[in-house]
Order: C-alpha cells, then structure tokens, then sequence
C-alpha cells in the first residue's frame, strides 16, 4: 500500500475507535493486545508515561500493575475513548490523559522513569519527539517502543492475515546485522528474546542523537514475532 494511502487509513481508524478496535484485533488474529503487554516486563522504575495510548488499554494494564502513569495522546477520539477504558476498568482518573503532541510535551524535565510508546505512526522518528522524550526522562530512564509485529503463517488462517498485513504494511525487514556482536538469546517460558546489535528495524529513531543508548530485540513466539527498539538514557 502507498505510504499516503497507509496514512490516511491509520487517521480514519485514530477518528473512530469502533474501526481502531477492530483493526487491531481481527487482522492481528487478536495478539495485538498480547505484543502490547510485552511492554509490562520492561518497565523500570514507578513513574512512566505513554506516548500515543491510543483505548488507553495497556495504560490501563499499567496502572493495575501500580504503576504511576500519565499519557499523552494526539487524537482527540482516542483521549475520550481511552477515558471510557480507565472507567469501564475502574483505575486512574480521565486527568492522567492529557491531548498534545509528543514534540511538546507538557511535563518538566526528568519527570518520568520510562516511557513508552506501542505501534506509533511517524512522530517516533521525529529529531523533536525524541528530544522531548529524552527531556523528560531522568537519567538512567528509558524509552521501550513497540515498533512492529509479524503474525508466522501457521494454522488456517494467519497465512490470510500475513497477506493482509503485506498488502497494508509492505514488506517487514529480516535482516539484523551483528558486526561487532552477537546476537544473544533469552528464552523464557512462552516467547523468545533475541537481542539483536546493529538491528535494521528501529534506526531511524534517531536514539543516539539524543544520549540515548540503542537495544534492539525481536520477541517469537510460535505465532508471531515482534520488533521492540529500547533507548537508555546515559547518566
């Protein structure tokens, strides 16, 4: 699909959150709420913010998990819907969601000690929001995005999705280089961690600009894969 098609299709979905739920659950074969809560293992430190919470679903997560969240979000669908989620769950009140833009962000400096952001559009690789987010971290803090998802085509069904997601998304690099590494593996009891260095998927956050040291993993599962780009703020 065109880039402007692509674009316009994910503002349509941003102005609707019937038609952003359903395209982040059918297409996706109902993971994309799983590959969201992989950011729960990664957290560090109590003060986090969101970045684009879209239903406000893992901000939900991560306030039942006692963390201290605020979110800020662009669109103003999704600040009224991800209000209705903190309600219907019964946590945090509308107040910790607040409409803006990542490239201003409206918190002093080293407020936060990680931030995180889950299938973000294009502002990720934006110099400013990588500035801002590098503002309000403190240091040691850390920034976790959730880039990209792959479904594997196994089963009935998935290979219809993989389909699906070419048409929408195009074709998802592979490769990860690691020159001057090696690419190390953390298994645990559901998914496999590979920590890739000198991964292609992620470089274009502009990480390093901003004193912010890059990791790079690729989560598998016997269904899926999902792409994470972590970025460490030196003290």
């Amino acid at each position: 699909m065109l880039p402007t098609l692509r674009k316009a299709l994910f503002e349509t979905l941003y102005r609707n959150r019937y038609l952003y739920r359903f395209a982040s659950t059918v297409p996706f074969a109902g993971q994309w709420r799983t590959w969201q809560r992989l950011v729960l293992s990664r957290i560090q430190g109590q003060h986090v913010l969101e970045l684009g919470c879209g239903l406000g679903d893992l901000l939900a997560d991560m306030l039942e998990a006692g963390y201290t969240c605020q979110a800020v979000e662009h669109s103003p669908e999704m600040v009224s819907a991800a209000r209705d989620t903190l309600r219907k769950r019964h946590v945090g009140t509308s107040g910790l969601i607040i409409q803006g833009s990542a490239q201003a962000l409206p918190f002093g400096d080293a407020s936060f000690d990680t931030v995180v952001s889950t299938f973000p559009s294009e502002y990720i690789f934006h110099p400013d929001t990588i500035a801002e987010i590098a503002r309000v971290l403190r240091p040691g803090g850390r920034l976790i995005v959730v880039l990209g998802s792959q479904l594997l085509p196994v089963g009935a069904i998935q290979p219809i999705l993989v389909l699906l997601q070419l048409l929408v998304y195009g074709p998802r690099k592979r490769s990860a280089s690691t020159r001057g590494g090696q690419q190390q593996n953390i298994i645990g009891e559901e998914f496999v961690t590979d920590v890739l260095p000198y991964a292609e998927f992620g470089r274009l956050i502009p990480l390093e600009r901003f004193n912010l040291r890059r990791r790079s993993e690729r989560i598998r599962s016997s269904r899926w894969e999902v792409d994470i780009t972590i970025g460490e703020k030196l003290s």
